[in-house]
């Protein structure tokens, strides 16, 4: 055993810890109380290893945690990013949701699966390299934001904006994939329809202009199949109306009706050849009827991303993964995660994390406890391998 593989194997009882106490905090969405209570549970953890840590507020009081091992020496300088906010806790859970229960080798409640498992063991990993002193050349980044689940608005995106990513050659976003790498995933546009008529009395439905049949034509003339799968298991891109919204009450006609859109988005596509197309469909189907005004707006894109296979930390990532027998195949994350955000910066990024994908978000959420050691020593081997690499 590598004095590094020591150091991991000694870092994973306390890792496995700073998960509990991270899931004890209910970090729900960026300004709770239990956000920052839970940056500084991880702040405290990272000190503690003698990593050196800053966290950095943005102007709506958003904190982002920075914390860094650099080997003084040229080199490539590795980022590992992810969120602390959590969604909401729906009804269905059989446990408490935030008291980290132990059981039948899982950790439950809400936040375990997505993500804090990935934090926990990006910060043993930190612990362990600073502890052994391996790291020879470049550097390791912990860059940890509080909204990604609300968009990333407050947060990461304005964080890129005002300090930029160029120092990072590459980066790993934990978000959870079941230890198998994923090179992307979707994006996605929200778009949202007003169709406005005029109002009236429902006894008199001629003195008005009822905007839902309209809104439901509309609806009904979008296009349904809108792209083929893309590599690596990326689903196709989709169109889904989300939200439908219009009138107050049974007897009266209103004078508008709101639907949304959720577009999701395959690498290549633009999003802006996208908007164009739906605005020109939602017209095609209104200018029929002059009695009626129609606005599309968009509001919110987040883009795909996709890591050629080849590249060094794709390589690395599933030589890691291989050596520890994840499933060593590609994969791709149909959501949208953070990891958009750091390849449209510049940098290289891979989704990777301990989890299943498929408990996150629900009541069921939990991970085995022992995915944590494994995810270290995967995270530290495809480290060490691009550590090797040319920079």
């Amino acid at each position: 055993m590598s004095l590094v593989e020591r150091a991991l194997t000694e870092a994973e009882p306390s890792a496995v810890e700073l998960l509990r106490q991270l899931v004890r905090r209910p970090s729900l969405g960026p300004h709770a109380a239990a956000t920052r209570e839970a940056m500084d549970v991880l702040a405290q953890y990272l000190r503690s290893a003698d990593v050196d840590v800053t966290v950095h507020e943005s102007s709506t009081g958003v904190a982002t945690l920075l914390a860094q091992i650099d080997s003084g020496s040229p080199g490539p300088n590795v980022l590992l990013q992810g969120h602390m906010d959590v969604v909401p806790v729906d009804v269905n859970w059989e446990r408490d949701p935030f008291d980290a229960t132990v059981d039948g080798g899982y950790l439950h409640g809400r936040g375990a699966c997505d993500m804090k498992a990935g934090i926990a063991s990006f910060a043993g990993v930190l612990s362990a390299l600073r502890s052994t002193g391996s790291l020879a050349r470049g550097s390791v980044t912990l860059l940890i934001d509080a909204d990604e689940e609300t968009g990333s608005d407050q947060g990461l995106i304005p964080y890129i904006g005002e300090r930029g990513l160029a120092e990072y050659d590459w980066a790993i976003c934990a978000e959870p994939t079941a230890l198998q790498p994923y090179l992307g995933n979707r994006g996605l546009l929200w778009i949202t329809v007003t169709v406005t008529g005029k109002a009236a009395h429902a006894g008199i439905p001629s003195a008005g202009h009822n905007p839902i049949p309209l809104a439901a034509k509309i609806i009904a003339d979008l296009p349904t199949h809108v792209g083929e799968p893309g590599p690596h298991g990326c689903p196709p891109s989709s169109l889904t109306v989300t939200t439908l919204h219009s009138g107050t009450v049974v007897n009266s006609i209103p004078d508008e009706a709101v639907f949304t859109i959720d577009r999701r988005l395959v690498p290549g596509e633009s999003a802006e050849a996208v908007f164009d197309e739906i605005d020109r469909a939602v017209r095609r189907t209104a200018r029929s009827y002059d009695e009626f005004s129609v606005a599309v707006s968009k509001t919110k894109q987040w883009p795909p991303c996709l890591l050629p296979a080849d590249s060094p930390l794709a390589l690395a990532a599933q030589a890691a993964a291989a050596a520890d027998t994840a499933d060593p195949e590609f994969g791709f994350d149909e959501a949208c995660n953070d990891a958009s955000f750091l390849s449209a910066a510049g940098v290289p990024t891979i989704v990777w994390g301990p989890g299943d994908p498929g408990l996150a978000h629900t009541s069921r959420e939990k991970v085995a406890v022992a995915d944590v050691g494994r995810a270290m020593r995967m995270y530290a081997s495809a480290i060490a391998r691009l550590m090797e690499s040319p920079h």
